[in-house]
């Protein structure tokens, strides 16, 4: 068997072919204005027109909301199985802090317009 010299077991130091997918990688990557030079220029992508797709089956319509709208509802129970429902205390809780924060502002609102009120009658009148 023979045995490997330090000079074979290196790598071989070759250039890659111009126009190999080598160099445009290392073109990009690299800041050597040379291999830049080498590299293909990216050609622009020309994207086909969207062509509006007319429904052919008109008679499957129904049929189609239908299977949606089924889809939905079996989606809806399977995301309310999810939800955390609150207690009856907590919901009785929150529907009378609701309900006095409502009545607060509404007492609030309506004395201060019937003091605008007022102030207006003395002013013009």
């Amino acid at each position: 068997m023979k045995k490997k010299s330090k000079n074979s077991a290196k790598k071989k130091n070759t250039m890659p072919q111009p126009g190999s997918a080598e160099v445009n990688q290392k073109a990009t990557t690299d800041k050597n204005p040379v291999a830049k030079s080498v590299a293909k220029p990216a050609v622009p992508r020309v994207l086909p027109k969207k062509v509006s797709e007319k429904r052919k089956d008109k008679g499957g319509s129904i049929r189609q909301y239908a299977q949606k709208a089924g889809q939905f509802l079996r989606e809806s129970r399977i995301e309310l199985k999810k939800v955390k429902w609150p207690t009856r205390k907590e919901l009785l809780a929150t529907t009378g802090v609701v309900i006095l924060l409502t009545l607060f502002c509404a007492l609030y609102l309506g004395l201060v317009d019937f003091g605008l009120i007022k102030l207006i009658k003395n002013i013009v009148g």
